[in-house]
């Protein structure tokens, strides 16, 4: 069912493989390998739309380890992720987590229709990159799998005649990686840059850490032009981006900030404190460092 993921070529040899309303992954072929960034929700198979762009081996490069990023790593041989996140991805994704994401999703789908009718009367900004596909019929599972190899900060994945740049920025999860295009002023997010909720409620987030990275990244934002997000509607930001959301982890970080009740795509009652154009979600029990 190739009709579920939006192709959109963003440079020669760069494609973006959109679920529209979930996620993104993103195809660079080399020379003489391919590296797939993530590979999705596994709720259609990705690899026949790889296939379909290029003939290069394909080697998978996981961002991290969650389950909405790995749905399709089970359909191809050769599989990198960092050492922190080798066992999550080893792991096979509960069945109880996937249902409480379907009901999200459901709900998503309900409430884009509305979105859109809006949408069509008034702005004109929908695109077909923003539409949410009715999901594939049958059973949705995902199982684990084990990585072949592992990289970390600083490595380089060659793919002949250009090559992929790790860039370790945990916050949302320890395992959590950024990969720059190197030389082509393109830098791959991963869950480290976001446009809509940046989630760092999970139980293995870390608030400061995430803060630290996205730092780092904002220290680094004259190598590149484009930085590309995992997901929501939005899925390009530029460099100055990244400064904004350091100045507002700040914010959040000060209890500067109030917090609003929200719930998370599993249903998880959480804490959302929210800013110009993104947000950044918190545990329910969530609270400000005390200043020493």
């Amino acid at each position: 069912m190739n009709d579920w993921f939006h192709v959109s070529a963003l440079a020669e040899g760069v494609w973006q493989l959109t679920e529209p309303g979930h996620v993104a992954s993103w195809l660079i072929a080399g020379d003489d390998r391919a590296a797939l960034i993530d590979t999705g929700c596994g709720l259609a198979p990705i690899r026949p739309v790889v296939e379909a762009l290029t003939d290069r081996p394909v080697v998978v490069t996981q961002t991290h380890h969650h389950f909405d990023h790995i749905g399709g790593t089970h359909e191809f041989a050769d599989v990198l992720v960092h050492p922190l996140g080798v066992e999550g991805l080893a792991a096979d994704v509960p069945a109880e987590l996937i249902a409480a994401y379907e009901d999200y999703a459901d709900a998503m789908e309900r409430a884009f229709a509305t979105y859109a009718m809006l949408d069509a009367r008034y702005f004109h900004l929908v695109e077909d990159a923003h539409v949410p596909r009715a999901r594939p019929a049958g059973p949705w599972r995902i199982d684990g799998v084990r990585a072949t190899g592992t990289y970390d900060d600083g490595d380089l994945v060659d793919l002949g005649g250009r090559a992929l740049r790790i860039l370790h920025t945990p916050g949302h999860s320890p395992d959590c990686v950024s990969l720059e295009l190197v030389g082509e002023r393109i830098l791959f997010g991963g869950d480290t840059v976001n446009t809509g909720p940046v989630y760092t409620q999970l139980p293995d987030s870390d608030v400061p850490e995430q803060r630290a990275s996205l730092a780092r990244l904002a220290a680094m934002s004259d190598v590149w032009d484009r930085i590309f997000c995992s997901h929501f509607l939005r899925t390009e930001v530029r460099p100055e981006y990244l400064a904004r959301q350091v100045a507002a982890l700040d914010a959040l970080l000060a209890g500067e900030v109030p917090l609003a009740l929200a719930m998370d795509c599993t249903g998880r009652s959480v804490l959302e404190a929210r800013f110009d154009g993104f947000s950044f979600l918190v545990a329910h029990d969530w609270r400000a460092p005390v200043a020493t």
